[in-house]
């Protein structure tokens, strides 16, 4: 029996503006989908940052059906995680971004994902919080969150809806030539209990919950419900680094390296000289220093039976 016949009342949350403006196309779409399945069906559609987490808190739905990129997502499940809102969510890849969703294994047809998903299990995910905020995919420190932060100042969402993912790479070229990358100090608890400290020079500190990072795998071990969160730091001597660790990040070999870390954690503190921008989820944060812990098993999604077992090995609550 399919686990969605549980549920009566379902939220479609649906950014509008996603994949270049196709997101409103598909609202209805996914609407009618939702109305062969269940009694009672609201839809809303996101106009502004907090559009989703409010949505969240308002309704009282069973079940959140979340359509768009990695950033509507990251607004909704803030949303739930502030009201103590214990939901299920399916995501429906749309964006720009679609990091989470990509990792997970979700088609990216709109439909197929849906339908894939209400036929799926649901499975717990872990969650990283820093900032009083919670994140989904990763925590970025350094050139990354330094180009998400340019883009929001420039109001780049017009070009990002155009270019997609070309706009970012546009934009991590431009602003590279004037990023200056930083020294950074991690204290960290890792994985197994033990503590550990960095100390370095590095254009980019990642915290993340997934493996695959904007098309580069590199958090190889990273799975989003082992408990806990995976520290990568790649290391700055000159501006050269951004374009050899990203070459060799690309291939695979980033590994190798001895100055580079990635290790499996469950807190750190990072501090930095100067302090530099930070990202959730691929939106603007405050800069460091910053906290961060993993919330282990805080967040439950309805997903696709396959190919998710085999290439991620997400555990089932079913």
């Amino acid at each position: 029996m399919s686990a969605t016949r549980r549920w009566e009342t379902v939220l479609l949350i649906v950014n509008p503006h996603a994949g270049g403006g196709k997101g409103r196309r598909w609202a209805a779409r996914l609407e009618a989908a939702l109305r062969q399945r269940f009694a009672r069906v609201r839809t809303v559609l996101t106009e502004k940052s907090g559009s989703a987490a409010e949505a969240v808190a308002r309704y009282d739905a069973e079940l959140v059906v979340v359509a768009g990129g990695d950033g509507v997502f990251h607004d909704a499940i803030n949303g739930a995680m502030q009201t103590r809102r214990s939901l299920p969510f399916i995501l429906v890849p749309i964006g720009t971004g679609n990091v989470l969703a990509s990792n997970l294994g979700i088609p990216k047809d709109p439909l197929r994902a849906l339908a894939a998903s209400l036929d799926g299990q649901l499975c717990p995910l872990d969650l990283g919080q820093a900032h009083d905020r919670f994140f989904h995919c990763s925590l970025g420190i350094g050139l990354d969150a330094y180009v998400v932060a340019q883009m929001e100042a420039e109001r780049a969402s017009q070009v990002k809806r155009l270019l997609g993912k070309v706009a970012y790479l546009l934009a991590a070229l431009r602003h590279s030539v004037r990023y200056e990358w930083s020294h950074v100090r991690i204290e960290a608890e890792l994985a197994d209990g033990c503590e550990a400290c960095w100390e370095r020079d590095a254009w980019l500190v990642l915290v993340t919950n997934v493996a695959d990072y904007g098309g580069v795998n590199i958090a190889p071990d990273a799975r989003p419900d082992d408990g806990a969160l995976d520290l990568v730091v790649l290391p700055a001597h000159s501006k050269v680094d951004y374009f050899r660790f990203g070459v060799l990040g690309w291939l695979g070999w980033h590994l190798r390296h001895p100055e580079v870390v990635v290790r499996p954690i469950r807190r750190a503190r990072i501090v930095s000289a100067p302090p530099v921008p930070t990202q959730l989820d691929g939106e603007p944060a405050p800069t460091t220093p910053v906290d961060v812990q993993v919330v282990p098993r805080a967040l439950t999604v309805l997903l696709p039976r396959t190919p998710l077992r085999a290439q991620h090995r997400v555990a089932s609550t079913l």
